[in-house]
């Protein structure tokens, strides 16, 4: 009788559980016949755009097998825009299933008072060169300038150029690298000010000594100013 009762509540939960699973499915929409890359169901690109981004796409995954989709909803359908993103990578297949290396564009425009939102995400195998603060990254920088010019198709464009240029290794990372980062002319100032600042607060009370004209002399030593810049030339 246990067994049986063991047995019924297992598949009470198992069946709530994939009826969880298909109504969640739903949610994702699926992909537009024929097969394409840039899913645009908001209606943000124009056919010419559309098709400049279709032709660049196809070309970098013919070239890589690096499959870079653009998708663009009306609604979220309650979900975070990451969440969404996510599970319409994994629920199309996007990317080789060996190599996971699929990425999403997901862009949910303004409409009436919800705000526009957009996010990339990417499969493991691309996470090495495009992680979660890269992707972040190339959203502010590359995509919402545009984005608030009311320019979808420059946004996007953007952050393709990015994406291929960073995956092919010819990404300039200097800003990347700098970003963050404190000046050096910065860091000496610091220094300076917390030297001057120990030599007054503990100095005042160091050793001193009398010279010979009856005057008393402090025994901290001189501070050193450190130069900020280099000199421009050598003097003669």
């Amino acid at each position: 009788m246990r067994l049986l009762l063991k047995s019924k509540f297992f598949l009470t939960v198992g069946f709530f559980l994939l009826c969880a699973s298909f109504v969640s499915g739903q949610d994702i929409p699926e992909p537009m016949s024929p097969p394409r890359l840039v899913n645009d169901f908001a209606g943000i690109f124009s056919s010419v755009e559309q098709q400049a981004l279709e032709q660049k796409l196809l070309a970098y995954n013919d070239s890589t097998s690096t499959q870079i989709y653009v998708v663009t909803v009306g609604d979220l359908k309650g979900y975070a825009i990451s969440d969404f993103a996510f599970r319409l990578g994994e629920e199309w297949g996007i990317g080789r299933a060996d190599k996971d290396n699929g990425a999403v564009i997901l862009i949910k425009p303004k409409n009436g008072d919800s705000r526009g939102q957009a996010f990339i995400a990417t499969g493991y195998g691309l996470e090495a060169l495009i992680n979660d603060a890269f992707a972040g990254r190339i959203v502010r920088n590359e995509m919402i300038p545009y984005f608030q010019e009311n320019d979808y198709f420059g946004g996007v464009n953007a952050a393709i150029d990015v994406m291929i240029a960073r995956l092919s290794g010819e990404y300039d990372a200097d800003e990347e690298d700098s970003e963050g980062k404190i000046p050096l002319v910065a860091i000496i100032i610091i220094v300076f000010f917390l030297i001057l600042f120990l030599r007054i607060f503990f100095g005042g009370g160091g050793d001193q000594h009398i010279d010979g004209d009856g005057h008393h002399r402090g025994g901290g030593g001189p501070i050193f100013i450190p130069p900020v810049f280099g000199r421009g030339s050598g003097g003669g």
